[in-house]
């Protein structure tokens, strides 16, 4: 067998794939999310700097990916590593937010009766919106359940404040869950670990007020410019083909006969 031959062989017809493969990556560019309050069925979730919250999907199991993260700041670590730009997430995923820095985290809806619980968010702001999604989300004083709502959430160790944006949603206390109430769009409640206020009617400068925090991050995703592929394609071929080409003109001129090589 003639090896040097067949290494030849192998390097002529994975050369250009290689290539091409390489080429194709800088067809990936990263671009900003303008429309951060659209929402897929799943819906989504952002917290401000300071805060975590950990994340399942009451339909998955083990550690199934249930959504895609996004991070502003540089100091947004997913299950205690750093994040670049976005990450997909998996069951049980723990988020947690440096200072100067957000996550936004959007879910997946892998079924009609989507069902996600957001847990330990003990501490900081966040904005969230179920969508067509079941969301559940405890803090250390209440369990709040949302569905085609839009809501703004505050935790501290003495209390929880929920502001509602838009639709109705059921909080009820963490350690009793007998004790409950709804709240409606513009209405603000308070819990506490033994009591829930009645709701506050807020005036719509008040509600802005309060979710200004979005405003100062930035969130990008990555996207391919399809304009880039297939130029790089049209690279990879036009490679692939002149390789081809030479080891045909090779092969037609027989080379030096097996008895006349250089030894």
């Amino acid at each position: 067998m003639d090896i040097t031959k067949n290494k030849q062989v192998f390097s002529g017809c994975v050369l250009p794939f290689f290539v091409t493969f390489v080429l194709l990556l800088t067809g990936c560019k990263t671009v900003p999310i303008h429309d951060r309050n659209f929402s897929e069925r799943g819906g989504f979730w952002e917290q401000d700097e300071n805060a975590s919250a950990r994340f399942y999907h009451n339909s998955s199991t083990g550690k199934t990916v249930i959504g895609h993260m996004y991070e502003s700041g540089r100091s947004a670590l997913l299950n205690g590593a750093q994040v670049k730009d976005s990450s997909s997430i998996k069951n049980a995923a723990l988020v947690n937010t440096g200072p100067h820095s957000s996550a936004r985290v959007e879910f997946k809806a892998t079924d009609s009766s989507c069902s996600v619980r957001i847990e330990a968010f003990d501490f900081g702001n966040a904005y969230s919106d179920s969508s067509d999604c079941q969301h559940t989300i405890e803090t250390p004083h209440a369990r709040i359940q949302a569905k085609n709502a839009i809501l703004h959430i505050n935790a501290s160790p003495s209390q929880t404040e929920v502001i509602v944006i838009s639709g109705v949603i059921k909080i009820a206390l963490r350690n009793n869950a007998t004790q409950s109430i709804d709240a409606r769009e513009d209405q603000e409640v308070t819990i506490m670990h033994n009591a829930i206020s009645r709701p506050r009617s807020l005036e719509s400068d008040e509600i802005w007020q309060r979710i200004a925090w979005r405003d100062g991050f930035q969130f990008y995703k990555t996207t391919i410019d399809w304009s880039k592929v297939v130029a790089v394609a049209l690279t990879g071929a036009v490679i692939a083909a002149v390789i081809l080409l030479g080891r045909s003109s090779n092969s037609s001129s027989g080379g030096f006969p097996r008895s006349h090589r250089w030894r």
